[in-house]
């Protein structure tokens, strides 16, 4: 019997070190692509603000955005494989103050992009179409850190891909499914400040000066939304 037991544990072990299959990478890379996806697309603070970055500075502007996304992601998800996201779970006081003060940071962002597009020139305008990228980069990292949907996000749906990935095939898998999730970002605010640029080179300089406060107004709206979800929790 012992004989037995043993050989049964070393055919365990075998199973346990085969590598994955083919169709289960399949499985789940194509959810991640999926939910990501239905993630990416949905129009939030990042989003707005990269359109805003793309009409005055082009399509590179949205690759900046997606990685200064990624700086910010990133971590966060090696982090949630880890186990040590506990600190930002629902309730916590940590994710109501990254509300606060994204919230904040939505409204001085509109604010200035309202003052922006109705009291400056139009030289002053094509300048700011070609200065230079900082921005973009900052606008990724700011409306993703202080975006409490995003971590939130991360923390109930992207939880399930974290999982599924560790279990498939440990940190390999983390990592590509990081890889699966983090291109549909990429593709998607490169498309929006590529359009968005392109867009603008086709309107009148007014007609562009009202889009763009009509973005600021948008960034305003989305901050109020937000600070109406944190606020009430301040006092629960």
């Amino acid at each position: 019997m012992r004989d037995r037991d043993s050989v049964r544990e070393s055919f365990l072990d075998e199973e346990a070190l085969k590598p994955p299959k083919m169709t289960e990478w399949h499985q789940l890379l194509a959810s991640v692509v999926i939910v990501s996806a239905s993630g990416a697309l949905a129009p939030g603070p990042l989003f707005v603000a990269t359109v805003v970055e793309g009409v005055k500075k082009g399509s590179r502007a949205g690759l900046l955005s997606a990685t200064g996304h990624m700086i910010v992601e990133l971590p966060l998800v090696l982090l949630l494989a880890s186990g040590l996201t506990l600190l930002l779970g629902e309730g916590s006081v940590y994710r109501v103050w990254i509300g606060l003060a994204g919230g904040a940071a939505l409204v001085l962002f509109g604010i200035l992009q309202i003052r922006g597009a109705l009291g400056s020139g139009e030289g002053s305008q094509y300048s700011s179409r070609h200065g230079g990228m900082g921005g973009a980069l900052f606008v990724g990292i700011v409306f993703t850190g202080l975006n409490p949907y995003f971590i939130a996000w991360w923390l109930t749906v992207g939880a399930k891909l974290v999982l599924d990935a560790l279990s498939l095939a440990a940190w390999i898998g983390i990592l590509a499914m990081y890889a699966a999730h983090i291109w549909i970002d990429y593709a998607w605010l490169y498309l929006a400040a590529l359009l968005s640029h392109r867009g603008a080179s086709l309107l009148e300089y007014r007609t562009l000066k009202l889009i763009n406060a009509g973005l600021g107004a948008l960034l305003i709206a989305l901050a109020i939304t937000m600070l109406l979800d944190v606020i009430p929790r301040i006092f629960s």
